[in-house]
């Protein structure tokens, strides 16, 4: 068998393979589980404490507009705590933290994502929510 032989062999058997790996490949994302966390989170029902309710006015955002920001931000599992009872409880933090205005504390509770904390990171923000 001469190498032109080997070769159209080798070639009859890769092209189609690539071909078929392109399609089964381009239809599934690479998707990591922060981004599938921060999907889950996102796409919940919010429920805002009082606290987190006045400081979410205090930074200029409506609950609507409040879910649209958090697309730019990743959950830090190093200060989260995942298997706390009953909710396991989350930690946001920006992607870019030169940006940042705040840090969410979110507990993940079946259907419902309860914003109980947002720490604000901008010193010019005078909000008096901590006393709720």
């Amino acid at each position: 068998m001469t190498f032109w032989h080997r070769l159209r062999f080798y070639l009859i058997g890769f092209v189609p393979g690539c071909i078929i790996l392109f399609f089964i490949v381009s239809k599934k994302g690479c998707t990591g589980p922060n981004e599938l966390k921060m999907q889950e989170l996102t796409y919940q029902k919010f429920e805002f404490s009082n606290k987190a309710l006045c400081k979410v006015k205090c930074l200029g955002y409506t609950p609507e507009g409040f879910r649209i920001a958090l697309k730019a931000y990743q959950v830090n599992y190093d200060l989260s705590d995942v298997h706390k009872k009953p909710c396991g409880s989350y930690y946001l933090q920006a992607i870019k933290k030169d940006s940042a205005r705040f840090e969410v504390i979110v507990n993940d509770c079946d259907t419902t994502s309860k914003i109980t904390d947002i720490k604000l990171l901008d010193p010019k923000l005078s909000c008096k929510c901590d006393s709720l």
